[in-house]
């Protein structure tokens, strides 16, 4: 008996390239007034990504996130969600999904890449590859 393994295509892409300051970690135990403006700053580049690029509209999805990190040291992905909950607010502000609860979003996951965040201007970055799968119509009971 073969089985054919049946590869998902995304329906969009995009890539966030968010300098090493602009990077929200779950370690972070810094008061909200630090924290919320950085977490209002991805959400927007978030949003705007999605408009430029022309994001579908769906009704469900899975959201995968690579993140190409400035180095190779041990790293602990999950992590980075206090940063990839604002990119899933923002693709959601932008009309990608209705809302982000269970009903809508399977995800996100987070994935380490093995490449590297390229620098800007000097300064180390990290990058955020989003692909978005179609899950279709919510199944009705």
């Amino acid at each position: 008996m073969t089985t054919t393994a049946v590869v998902a295509v995304p329906v969009w892409e995009a890539s966030i390239v968010l300098g090493a300051d602009q990077v929200l970690t779950e370690n972070d135990h810094k008061h909200w007034r630090y924290r919320h403006p950085r977490a209002k700053s991805v959400r927007s580049v978030s949003e705007q990504t999605a408009r430029f690029t022309r994001a579908p509209r769906l009704e469900r999805a899975r959201i995968v996130i690579e993140i190409l990190f400035p180095d190779r040291r041990r790293r602990d992905t999950h992590n980075l969600m206090a940063t990839a909950k604002p990119i899933v607010d923002g693709l959601v502000d932008a009309g990608l999904l209705p809302d982000d609860d269970a009903r809508h979003l399977a995800g996100p996951h987070l994935e380490a890449s093995t490449e590297l965040s390229p620098k800007r201007w000097g300064q180390r970055t990290f990058t955020f590859n989003i692909a978005v799968f179609d899950l279709g119509e919510e199944p009705t009971p």
